[in-house]
């Protein structure tokens, strides 16, 4: 009788290979993971972009239909009758009742170096 052979099914490959088809395999998977989840992100972000303009879309359409009624509610016609039933001395400004005043000639004292705006100046009292 001859002896059984138990190298028969000896595996012919070593460790070391093993191990770098498993790393080669593991850094694959990582890379691909990685593209799926950098895509998911860039999608999300695409969904979330579209959402904010649709979002401004609405609001700007908002605000032009507010500044209309704004303009009808405060047109001359309609304002005009509230005012004079409330009892408003408002008078309308014609050409004529325009007071047109001379430009004012630089001041320099050291009262107007300390202040840059000529008109704040000159309405602020000079007496502390």
């Amino acid at each position: 009788m001859k002896p059984r052979q138990r190298n028969r099914y000896r595996n012919s490959l070593g460790l070391p290979t093993i191990t770098a088809i498993l790393i080669v395999v593991a850094s694959l998977a990582l890379v691909g993971l990685g593209i799926v989840v950098s895509k998911n992100r860039v999608r999300s972000l695409g969904e979330e972009q579209r959402k904010v303009e649709s979002d401004m879309r609405l609001l700007q359409a908002e605000i032009l239909a507010l500044n209309n009624r704004i303009e009808t509610l405060l047109t001359r016609d309609r304002v005009q009758p509230r005012l004079t039933s409330s009892g408003t001395l408002l008078r309308p400004i014609t050409k004529h009742s325009l007071i047109m005043l001379k430009p004012l000639s630089p001041v320099k004292d050291t009262a107007s170096a300390v202040s840059s705006d000529l008109s704040i100046a000159q309405t602020t009292p000079r007496n502390p």
